[in-house]
């Protein structure tokens, strides 16, 4: 696994990752707090937020169904 959730999502993007898989992955994947620092009005300078997810929505990496699969997948483990 990458250590960028986003260089992940990017990946997917781009083809190089399953849907299953991907969903998979983010749905397990160790996100971190974000901190909040009023310098940086988007989640630009941390990788591996729930932030990070929901921009991935929308900027067109993943579908709103792939968001709402990902956290039911995470409220289920």
């Amino acid at each position: 696994m990458t250590a960028s959730l986003r260089a992940y999502l990017n990946s997917y993007a781009a083809g190089e990752v399953s849907r299953e898989e991907m969903i998979s992955t983010v749905a397990a994947w160790p996100f971190e707090e974000r901190n909040f620092d009023p310098a940086h009005t988007l989640p630009d300078h941390q990788d591996n937020t729930t932030d990070v997810v929901g921009h991935a929505v929308l900027n067109g990496k993943i579908t709103d169904e792939d968001y709402e699969e990902i956290f039911r997948r995470r409220q289920s483990r």
